[in-house]
């Protein structure tokens, strides 16, 4: 176990009436984070970030998560967890993303580039490509790419520090309505302001200097949003692979 049910959040978008109903009951309202509408992936990591802040402290490691993604082998995720817990621990001003190992080139995912292939260290990241078609998806498995599972985790304080100086308006006006009575009302009209953001695209993309990722190795992971139902079969690997990335001045893999 990676931590306690009273440790587990979720963001959910409003309207959050039918939450008893679903798996989050088990979470307390308390643990609920509820945005009042869909502005981008960006704000929700924001708004959730916002209201932990004033719970936990600033060098507290935080786990962010998708809901939408199946795991096979349950053991293999959990350590790889706990091995991130363990790094922000001992580098609480970075920001760690797990990447996972392909089974296959697939169109409709994203990958992580890593400078190096370490098996147990975490490595620098060299770049981000969105959804590349069968044939460069396989040159970046040959360059070390690792899938992009969205999985990723920081101290509060550097996940918040993701977000300055660009967003420091956005900041200040969220933490205003959280602070305000009443909280939703408020809430809502600053969520009004704000333009769609992706926290993928338009922040860790733009930041790779302050990322590190991790090799989450084959454990079944899949993204249920996909449109391929399960992932491809290991007999679609390439061989070969040298799993380094190319240095910044001999141009980047494609």
């Amino acid at each position: 176990m990676v931590t306690s049910l009273d440790r587990i959040a979720a963001l959910i978008t409003a309207p959050a009436d039918n939450w008893r109903q679903s798996a989050l009951r088990e979470l307390g309202i308390r643990n609920l984070f509820v945005q009042p509408s869909q502005r981008g992936t960006a704000y929700e990591v924001l708004l959730a970030l916002l209201l932990l802040e004033s719970r936990i402290s600033p060098s507290t490691a935080v786990l962010f998560l998708p809901t939408d993604n199946i795991v096979d082998d349950e053991e293999v995720m959990t350590n790889s967890l706990m091995t991130m817990a363990e790094w922000i621990a001992d580098e609480p001003g970075s920001v760690f993303l797990l990447g996972a190992v392909p089974q296959g080139p697939h169109d409709q995912l994203g990958y992580i580039i890593p400078w190096l292939d370490a098996m147990l260290m975490p490595t620098g990241v060299y770049e981000f490509v969105e959804r590349p078609d069968v044939h460069r998806a396989r040159k970046l498995i040959n360059a070390g790419g690792l899938w992009n599972t969205f999985i990723f985790g920081g101290s509060v304080e550097s996940l918040v520090s993701l977000f300055r100086p660009t967003f420091d308006a956005a900041i200040a006006d969220l933490r205003a309505a959280l602070q305000s009575d009443p909280i939703e009302p408020n809430l809502a009209r600053s969520y009004d302001h704000l333009t769609p953001v992706d926290f993928s695209r338009d922040l860790l993309a733009r930041q790779t200097d302050n990322l590190r990722v991790l090799r989450l190795l084959r454990c079944g992971w899949w993204p249920l949003k996909s449109p391929t139902p399960t992932p491809p079969p290991l007999s679609t690997l390439p061989r070969g692979s040298q799993r380094v990335a190319p240095p910044r001045e001999q141009g980047r893999p494609s």
